[in-house]
């Protein structure tokens, strides 16, 4: 199973073309973002970078899996915002039942419109009891 933590290393590292580079942009040291980038191709089975004396550089399938690697990170990254939302009640749904009289009194169509003002993320779906 793919570890975000260590496909944000491998971008840094790509990005920087150098380790200590992308550790000092990781606040970490050299050692241990070198083993978790041999771990990350060891558990793909798969050589992500040429190492060279000064620069690291990307093999060709290095390339393709950079793309999809700051694809899936972007989407990540969305999802955890999204749950944060959630978790913060700026997003999801509420269901209302009313009875029909609360309409005319203008106290729920109020509550409604300040609900949505504050809260424009949540959908509110209402059912006449």
């Amino acid at each position: 199973m793919l570890d975000l933590r260590q496909l944000r290393y491998f971008v840094a590292v790509a990005e920087t073309e150098h380790v200590g580079q992308a550790a000092e942009r990781l606040h970490m040291s050299q050692s241990p973002l070198s083993r978790q980038i041999a771990q990350l191709e060891q558990n793909l089975g798969l050589a992500l970078f040429e190492r060279g004396q000064q620069r690291i550089r990307l093999t060709r399938d290095g390339q393709v899996f950079l793309a999809e690697a700051r694809a899936l990170l972007r989407h990540a990254d969305r999802l955890e915002n999204l749950g944060r939302r959630l978790g913060r009640g700026e997003e999801g749904g509420l269901c209302i039942g009313y009875v029909a009289d609360a309409m005319h009194t203008g106290i729920l169509p109020g509550a409604l419109r300040a609900l949505h003002d504050e809260r424009p993320g949540v959908h509110i779906a209402l059912y006449n009891l």
